[in-house]
């Protein structure tokens, strides 16, 4: 629920200043409206430091046994684990530098430097070490000058011996500084002074919750600092004044804001073009909804809340993506892990598991819908097909064409010549098989399902829109043209592909009636966009051609739903059949293990990606208008 805010303006006097800001803070319900019109948007150096050194420690294996530190320790402690991680990092260089100059210096052999520097300037030769790659040249290539040392990971290495310095373009010297044996020291010693650190900073991870709530002290007097300072004077300083937005359902907090000060408040009006946030206030399944709006956009403060709607339809959409019962399961048993593992946590991360909850249920509800069981086929006949709503479905269907004997049902008979044997729609079913390596395969039931699947994706997509017009309506009246053109398209489309709908074979509407009314709706309701387009928006109406295009475009979207749904399931059933044809047992059970771990993890990010593509874009497109500045109070920053 998006909550209006109220523009209140406060004058008091300047020894209630700093309690005024204080006592505003610990209520955390007032943003205050910027004097200067800007907001501290750089951290001073010792916050920016804490962040840091909290980052640092975060990286570390935190200490179950946290201890306290003072706040006047805190700074020397801050800048310890700075230091050290400053130090660290040069450690890591230098040894990956140390390590790459051990690659080049390794094939050379183990050798003095010392006696090397002395046996050039007793010589008065030029000593080089080259390496080349071994197919860069080929034997008559390679310089006479050359004396061949070694062959080591596909590089040629060569040692020169000359009065003058050698080059060749092909060749890259290698620069001996220190011995094999010098350069292992090194290593090792840089490695011990890596792990020094790093127990170092593992100790000092004891105060990482501590220093959390230092951070969130300096965060909340910092923006009290801020908000103290940046208001209007009056009578030589004597007064100041500032405005502030409160939430309506807020107003009673004002009284406790003032009391006991010499402040006076009125409310003022809100200019035209006024920059107003945008509070949202929701409560159980809606607020995790809020925080899925929030990921893209803040709704303006002329949108509706769209957070019930986001989060229940991308439930759904996740469900269909995933489109299996036993990966839901699996989901299910994860954040019920969660869940009670981590009893205490709060905010944000409590909401995510409820997400998780709540995918898991919307999964295993539309698998068990479709029967879909880590993609393990069922036959006809199995009780486990009659679950599926789309196996009810598919015998209306089939009892359709039946009694109509049209030209479905007799290319029906061509490709499958056991179902003209058959007399009732459960025998059709089981009679549209193809002996595939001596085995059953059920084609014609997989392929009345996954008609069936398409359409369901369309018609979801149609209601998920006419929503979306319809809650819009208030702004744009040719919204309700739009739904009907929807739906009029949707019962006129099967004339225009020589087939039925779902609404025909379940007898809802009769054929006839069905695609005359589609086509009365689909022009009807073009006309009643126009209309209303024109008397709302005047000569813009006449960009309904690319409001045509992009509703269907739109449309044609939720097609995703069915295609990766059907993706996933192919992919399940194929690792299926993978396991079994390497003979099943351990190796089978680890093969269909992997694919379906592989399975999970593209589902899982198709259907978050794409779930909320489908609302953040296709549904938005027709009653979402955001770039809304969110509603920022001064407040006490807590942990949660």
């Amino acid at each position: 629920m998006r909550v209006p805010l109220k523009k209140i303006l406060f004058l008091g006097s300047k020894n209630a200043h700093k309690i005024f800001f204080e006592r505003a803070q610990q209520i955390g319900w007032f943003e205050f409206i910027s004097v200067s019109g800007q907001k501290p948007h750089l951290f001073p150096k010792p916050i920016e430091d804490l962040k840091l050194a909290i980052k640092i420690l975060k990286k570390q294996p935190i200490k179950e046994t946290q201890d306290k530190i003072t706040r006047a320790e805190a700074p020397i402690t801050i800048e310890r684990i700075v230091a050290l991680k400053s130090e660290h990092d040069q450690l890591l260089e230098e040894r990956r530098l140390l390590e790459a100059e051990f690659v080049k210096v390794h094939p050379l052999g183990e050798f003095d430097v010392a006696d090397y520097e002395s046996l050039k300037n007793d010589s008065g030769k030029i000593f080089q070490f080259f390496f080349v790659r071994h197919d860069r040249l080929k034997r008559d290539e390679v310089p006479k000058e050359l004396i061949f040392i070694n062959r080591e990971l596909d590089f040629d290495y060569y040692l020169y011996i000359g009065d003058k310095k050698f080059f060749h373009p092909a060749l890259t010297e290698v620069y001996v500084r220190k011995s094999l044996s010098a350069l292992s020291q090194d290593k090792i010693r840089l490695t011990d002074e890596v792990h020094r650190i790093e127990k170092e900073l593992r100790v000092l991870t004891c105060y990482w919750h501590d220093l959390e709530e230092y951070l969130l002290e300096s965060l909340s007097l910092l923006n009290l600092t801020f908000a103290k300072g940046d208001v209007d004077y009056y009578l030589d300083e004597e007064l100041f004044g500032i405005e502030a937005w409160v939430p309506s359902n807020k107003m009673t907090e004002l009284s406790k804001l003032v009391k006991g000060l010499p402040i006076y408040l009125s409310r003022v009006a809100i200019e035209k073009g006024e920059s107003e946030p945008t509070y949202l206030e929701n409560t159980g399944l809606a607020r995790i909804g809020q925080d899925l709006v929030e990921i893209y956009d803040i709704p303006s403060t002329t949108d509706k809340d769209p957070s019930f709607w986001v989060i229940c339809s991308f439930a759904l959409f996740f469900g269909m993506i995933v489109s299996d019962a036993g990966y839901g399961l699996l989901f299910l048993l994860g954040s019920l892990y969660l869940k009670f593992r981590f009893p205490h946590l709060k905010g944000m991360k409590r909401r995510m598991v409820s997400l998780g909850l709540v995918l898991s249920c919307t999964s295993i509800i539309w698998g068990v819908l479709i029967a879909s069981y880590f993609s393990i086929g069922f036959d006809p006949t199995n009780p486990m097909s009659k679950t599926s709503v789309l196996y009810h479905i598919s015998l209306k269907k089939i009892e359709y064409h039946m009694k109509a004997a049209d030209h479905t049902f007799q290319d029906w008979k061509k490709e499958y010549p056991k179902i003209g044997e058959a007399k009732t729609p459960l025998a059709v079913l089981q009679g549209g098989y193809k002996i595939v390596n001596g085995e059953k395969v059920y084609k014609f039931m997989d392929d009345m399902n996954d008609g069936l699947l398409l359409e369901i994706a369309i018609l979801v997509g149609i209601i998920h829109l006419s929503i979306s017009f319809l809650r819009n309506l208030y702004r744009n009246w040719s919204g309700i043209g739009w739904v009907i053109t929807l739906w009029g398209g949707y019962l006129f489309l099967p004339k225009m592909i020589d087939s039925i709908s779902l609404v025909q074979y379940l007898g809802l509407i009769g054929s006839y009636n069905t695609c005359a009314m589609g086509q009365q709706l689909l022009f009807g309701g073009l006309g009643i966009s126009f209309i209303l387009m024109l008397i709302q928006q005047r000569w813009m109406g006449l960009t309904i051609v690319f409001k045509v295009i992009e509703v269907f475009a739109d449309t044609l979207s939720y097609l995703r739903l069915y295609a990766l749904g059907l993706a996933g399931m192919i992919m399940a059933s194929t690792f299926n059949d993978m396991g079994a044809m390497v003979g099943g047992g351990i190796l089978g059970a680890l093969v269909i293990l992997f694919g379906h771990t592989v399975n999970i993890t593209l589902t899982v990010s198709a259907g978050v990606l794409h779930g909320l593509r489908l609302n953040f874009l296709e549904w938005y497109h027709h009653s979402f208008e955001g770039e809304g500045k969110k509603f920022r109070p001064l407040k006490l920053f807590t942990k949660e």
